[in-house]
């Protein structure tokens, strides 16, 4: 049985990765390029298919055995490949500021599936950056529709935003999309008042709600000098 440590995981991860980027291979192609056995590609590829990151291709029989091309997946297919449509359909028409946007979504939205932590944590390095001491969640709002993100209200614990630039009209998944916006509050949040909170989507496009609202919730911390 192979054995493998996580760091041993993650750096052959990357290179699978990479070398998917570029094209299909099988696992026989991915052992020669690595350097490694077809033993230890396919143990690395069965981590990979069940974290979401690869999928079979296709599959060509050679004589009497079956030969499987892997290529990079799309996390989570279908809204994947509707915002990848959306894409598409924008180039189409020539209209720029929508593909880019779509082009946005889809690279949070496959963040969102492979690590929604870190998601969530560079959405905190955003909001801390544009914050400013003695800001409130109505200067957020303020910034939020500013910045073209969407339609926003607010009280001093809620802010509901219409029209989101990340979530809108994608389908019901059962979980919320807006992990970056929930860091992305909490950081402003953590620099205008030196104190922490936790900041929850509690509707969504994801959930089957046609907007996002989100609940701020103080904690009795406070974010060190």
């Amino acid at each position: 049985m192979l054995m493998f440590n996580e760091f041993e995981h993650l750096e052959m991860k990357e290179k699978i990765l990479e070398l998917l980027s570029h094209r299909e291979m099988t696992v026989t192609e991915l052992a020669n390029a690595l350097g490694i056995s077809k033993a230890t590609v396919s143990h690395h590829l069965e981590r990979l298919k069940k974290e979401g990151l690869v999928k079979v291709s296709r599959e060509e029989r050679v004589k009497n055995f079956i030969r499987r091309f892997y290529t990079i997946a799309i996390p989570n297919g279908n809204v994947g490949k509707l915002i990848v449509d959306l894409i598409k359909d924008s180039a189409e028409r020539r209209d720029g500021k929508e593909m880019f946007r779509n082009t946005v979504r889809l690279l949070g939205y496959c963040m969102l599936r492979v690590s929604p932590h870190l998601f969530k944590r560079l959405g905190y390095e955003v909001g801390y950056s544009l914050s400013f001491e003695g800001a409130n969640l109505e200067d957020l709002a303020e910034l939020w529709e500013n910045l073209g993100m969407g339609k926003t209200s607010c009280t001093n614990r809620e802010l509901v935003v219409e029209d989101c630039y990340f979530c809108s009209r994608l389908p019901k998944i059962g979980e919320t999309y807006c992990k970056f916006d929930e860091g992305l509050i909490s950081g402003f949040m953590a620099k205008s008042t030196g104190k922490v909170f936790d900041v929850k989507e509690v509707k969504c496009w994801g959930l089957g709600d046609e907007l996002c609202e989100f609940r701020l919730n103080p904690s009795i911390h406070r974010i060190s000098p």
